[in-house]
């Protein structure tokens, strides 16, 4: 392992990671990217982050490091860190502010574990969670090519137990195509999985066409995580940075048009700033109010903790703790669309979550704010 001492040992490190798992056999259902021999491909998660101890990012993590279990290092570059847990190394870059990126080289297993530790272990981090519309359109926004796409929508977390699913609750699928864009659209128009086209992830081909020359192959799953191998460090990282700035202008653009609160003019005048947030969704669950209240019991993947009361017939109103957080939303729901009321300071983050485990549980045509 060479010692690493600031981005550019970092960047050299992972761009010959990348090279080497080009020659690997592969063994892969889609999220299991292990190879049977050779090395295992660059794995990058998008994470946001509201640092406590007012932004001092190394002693966060090295007190959330002594609760779960890793070790930090500084390095010679600010906020460029090293952690390290049972002999894996993992290097955080913290360069964008909230908006993090954790490398690895790691076996998946053990690389989605410590990611799943570290988000599940504090209130402070949480995925970045990229929309299905997003993920569909990513490759054309950067001038890259999509080789293969994957869908997954799952109803049944929300339906009554011992209820039998129908054809629709359940989708998990991935396809090759010529022309995969193409593909995507025709399988939505012709309504095979109405409302369960749910895209989890993409791959996509970035940089030069030549078998030689300087390119990424990397595959974007729908809560942040990236895997990529090809001949350039460098191109890969200008596509998660690109990912990056797009998501962090969605999430401080919800809560700048949406936070409510009261505030003061330069007048001295205390005015009422922001709205609610409209969530169009056609619920195609088979009980809205058992749906409902397994949505605000805390667990994934809405992490969401209230006890919703019904208003009327086909209303429902909760008040519910964010599990990242900790800020209190209201939320208003009927079964045309979800009003939620985003207080200002609460992370905008919430909503993007919220609205995605709608997407790929109840209607992956929602229309709302990201």
């Amino acid at each position: 392992m060479p010692e690493i001492e600031n981005r550019r040992d970092l960047a050299r490190h992972l761009q010959a990671q990348m090279m080497a798992s080009r020659t690997s056999w592969f063994t892969s259902d889609g999220d299991d990217d292990e190879e049977t021999t050779g090395k295992t491909r660059l794995k990058t998660y998008l994470i946001e982050a509201h640092c406590p101890n007012g932004g001092d990012e190394l002693g966060a993590l090295t007190d959330l490091g002594r609760s779960i279990g890793f070790s930090v290092k500084d390095t010679k570059d600010a906020g460029l860190f090293r952690i390290e847990k049972s002999g894996s190394e993992f290097w955080c870059d913290t360069s964008l502010g909230r908006f993090w990126r954790l490398h690895t080289t790691v076996r998946v297993q053990d690389a989605d574990k410590l990611r799943d530790t570290l988000v599940g272990g504090t209130t402070w981090l949480d995925n970045v969670w990229l929309s299905p519309g997003y993920l569909e359109s990513f490759a054309r926004k950067v001038g890259a090519r999509m080789m293969t796409f994957s869908l997954q929508h799952d109803r049944r977390k929300l339906n009554p137990p011992g209820l039998v699913s129908s054809d629709a609750d359940y989708l998990s699928m991935r396809l090759w195509a010529v022309r995969p864009e193409q593909t995507l659209a025709k399988l939505r128009a012709a309504e095979v999985f109405p409302h369960g086209v749910s895209v989890r992830s993409v791959q996509l081909r970035s940089g030069d066409d030549e078998p030689d020359g300087e390119f990424c192959v990397a595959e974007y799953f729908h809560h942040g995580k990236i895997t990529a191998s090809g001949t350039s460090f460098d191109e890969h990282n200008r596509l998660v940075l690109e990912a990056l700035k797009d998501y962090r202008t969605v999430v401080e653009g919800i809560e700048a048009k949406f936070g409510m609160g009261a505030t003061t003019d330069e007048h001295g005048q205390r005015l009422i700033v922001g709205k609610p947030i409209v969530i169009d969704v056609s619920w195609t669950v088979h009980d809205l109010k058992h749906a409902v209240g397994r949505m605000f019991t805390s667990t994934e993947p809405f992490r969401l903790w209230g006890l919703p009361e019904q208003a009327s017939e086909h209303h429902f109103r909760a008040h519910a703790v964010d599990l990242h957080f900790g800020g209190v939303l209201g939320f208003d729901i009927t079964p045309e669309n979800v009003v939620v009321q985003l207080p200002r300071g609460v992370c905008g983050n919430t909503v993007v979550r919220f609205l995605s485990s709608l997407r790929r549980h109840v209607n992956s045509d929602a229309i709302g704010p990201a």
